[in-house]
């Protein structure tokens, strides 16, 4: 499932520019890194995805989470419109496009919340507390920057590389 995810993303590449990604190693690291801390995520039952672009880490999750519903809000149309058609062609049942922006989106409060390279945390925290409960974890792939935007929050994080996993629980404000 992913190699077709990871051929299918390098022929729209050619034409869309959906990602920087130029060979399929390069999606497949992107693939790997997507899904890192699947460990600590997978009991979830609802899932929200902020700025899936052309699929990490939501769609990459909604492959390996099969029993979980995924929400990947991606408001651009070559986006979104990738991720209806890879959603199709592997039959992902799981898989809900919302081609809005999450402020805009009719979702209801989700059990986990991800985002990789959006915007910074806080902010993210704050579109994103309509869709939060009190028990919700909020998993954000970051940078090496990643401990100057918590200052402040109750975090814990899993560094590999040059990517830190943080990890969040419920409301932060």
């Amino acid at each position: 499932m992913y190699e077709k995810f990871a051929e299918e993303l390098l022929k729209w590449n050619k034409t869309h520019k959906l990602t920087n990604y130029q060979t399929k190693e390069e999606i497949m690291e992107q693939i790997e890194d997507s899904l890192y801390p699947l460990e600590r995520i997978k009991e979830a039952k609802t899932a929200l995805d902020i700025g899936t672009g052309a699929g990490f880490p939501g769609l990459v999750l909604a492959m390996a989470m099969p029993n979980t519903t995924w929400y990947l809000v991606e408001p651009l149309k070559k986006r979104y419109s990738f991720l209806n058609y890879i959603k199709t062609i592997l039959g992902l049942k799981n898989v809900k496009i919302v081609p809005k922006r999450l402020e805009n989106a009719d979702i209801e409060k989700v059990d986990l919340i991800t985002s990789r390279a959006v915007m910074p945390t806080k902010e993210i925290l704050k579109i994103a507390k309509p869709f939060i409960k009190d028990d919700t974890t909020i998993l954000l792939y970051k940078g090496s920057n990643a401990l100057d935007e918590l200052e402040g929050l109750k975090a814990s994080i899993i560094s590999k590389n040059k990517r830190n996993y943080v990890f969040l629980k419920g409301k932060h404000g």
